[in-house]
């Protein structure tokens, strides 16, 4: 009797030792198979890659044949196709195929080699929805809420778990369609979510559509950028007739189609979203037909009418003067409302920056503004000749010398470098030379005159 046992012991540990699989690579054929526990190949090697055995029971593995993955028995056998894409999917088929279901409740996406045509098949390779889309992805989900995206005329889309197109096949990428599908599972953003998409007809054409790949906000833009990744952010940068404005999710427009950077168009949607005074903002921006500038609000409608050769910013966007170069080539500064606080008389932005800010300071209340204290060097474009003038653009001193400096030091003291005759000396607030003019150059002018306006008051 313990002979029998001994035997019947002997043929079992001799078997599970035959059936018993490793993965191997065999060097001659380049390819790998599996070999029992003496070493010798129990599934010749055949597969361009291959993994372990996975399970106790019921096992498979994953291998790689004739350049498509599926997955084989412990003797062998092809139990799920090859004819996946993929390592991932042949995987998820051999689970089904591991816990026994039925084959054709699971299906997965296979491309006909035929035609390359790309339909949907359960594990063994029986076609469940015939090859007809340009590409096919993973079902997601579960019954009776469940999607696969398809590549349908270029675009993708996504159809439900009987076939049926449940949303348009719309998106340019499989993960925009993806993303839409998981939407329309969950619902939970299906009112919010939006993305931008060309025409398919006219790639040049740009609109909206919602989670179903219907047309939301019909193409007719030629650039829109996405909406941010929080389903609640309704705003975007739209771009039409070559200037750039904002709408929000349903094509409502939020600011004119005005701006000439998408910056600037981002910039001001800050500002209404900031609850910034709509009104009160101003923006620089020029108009395409005359090519002059003004300044904008944030909802990109003309806050001051585009008059001006060149504009200069406000100060954070809602300050009370800017400048603005007129017509005649000269700078002035300028109001929120348009008007000019100045002549036309300036040179340079920055010197009409400096009598608008004395007009400024002066509204503010500063205690040491005063106006017309300060004094700004102009050229008399007729005669060549300089003077001074007040924050108005006002001469208060005749354009009669050969050249002319800023006032340097402060109230009473302050005097100027001028030239006169060739040669520099330095003036005071009323024009006379209180330095005469003998000095070469006007840097040994400035020495005297703060060597002067240290020791003298007017």
């Amino acid at each position: 009797m313990r002979k029998y046992i001994f035997a019947i012991i002997s043929l079992c540990m001799l078997t599970g030792n035959v059936l018993a699989q490793t993965l191997a690579f065999d060097d001659v054929s380049m390819k790998y198979g599996y070999k029992n526990a003496n070493g010798i190949w129990q599934i010749a090697p055949q597969y361009q890659v291959a993994f372990a055995f996975q399970h106790q029971t019921r096992k498979f593995a994953v291998v790689k044949y004739d350049g498509r993955w599926g997955c084989i028995d412990e003797h062998g056998n092809m139990v799920v196709r090859n004819i996946f894409h993929t390592q991932e999917e042949a995987q998820e088929a051999g689970n089904q195929w591991y816990t026994a279901d039925e084959p054709g409740k699971w299906i997965y996406p296979a491309e006909n080699p035929a035609d390359h045509k790309w339909g949907f098949v359960n594990y063994y390779g029986q076609w469940k929805y015939e090859p007809q889309w340009e590409g096919a992805g993973m079902y997601y989900g579960t019954d009776p809420m469940s999607f696969a995206p398809v590549k349908l005329g270029g675009r993708w889309g996504c159809i439900d778990a009987k076939g049926i197109m449940i949303i348009n096949n719309i998106f340019v990428s499989m993960e925009d369609a993806q993303e839409a599908g998981r939407q329309w599972i969950v619902g939970r953003h299906y009112d919010t979510w939006r993305i931008c998409v060309t025409n398919p007809n006219n790639e040049n054409q740009w609109g909206i559509v919602n989670y179903l790949g219907r047309w939301v906000v019909q193409p007719q833009y030629a650039m829109l950028r996405q909406f941010a990744s929080e389903h609640n952010y309704i705003y975007t940068q739209a771009l039409k007739g070559g200037r750039w404005g904002n709408i929000d999710r349903n094509g409502n427009v939020i600011s004119d189609f005005i701006f000439s950077k998408e910056s600037d168009c981002v910039y001001a949607l800050s500002q209404i979203e900031h609850g910034r005074d709509i009104d009160a903002w101003r923006l620089p921006e020029m108009r395409t037909d005359t090519n002059l500038w003004g300044w904008v609000k944030a909802d990109g409608s003309w806050a001051i009418q585009p008059n001006f050769l060149e504009v200069s910013n406000f100060p954070n966007d809602t300050g009370l003067f800017a400048t603005a170069k007129c017509e005649n080539g000269f700078w002035a500064s300028i109001h929120e409302d348009g008007r000019l606080l100045s002549k036309p008389v300036f040179i340079l932005s920055s010197e009409a920056a400096k009598a608008g800010k004395e007009w400024d300071d002066n509204e503010k209340g500063i205690e040491e503004a005063e106006l017309g204290h300060w004094l700004y060097p102009i050229q008399e474009p007729t005669t060549g000749h300089w003077g001074y003038v007040d924050f108005e653009g006002e001469w208060v001193i005749l354009p009669r010398l050969e050249d002319a400096k800023p006032f340097i030091m402060t109230w009473n003291n302050r005097v100027a470098p001028a030239k006169q005759e060739g040669r520099w000396g330095c003036i005071d607030h009323t024009g006379q030379f209180v330095v005469k003019p003998i000095y070469n150059n006007s840097a040994d002018a400035y020495v005297a005159a703060r060597n002067w306006g240290g020791k003298r008051k007017f």
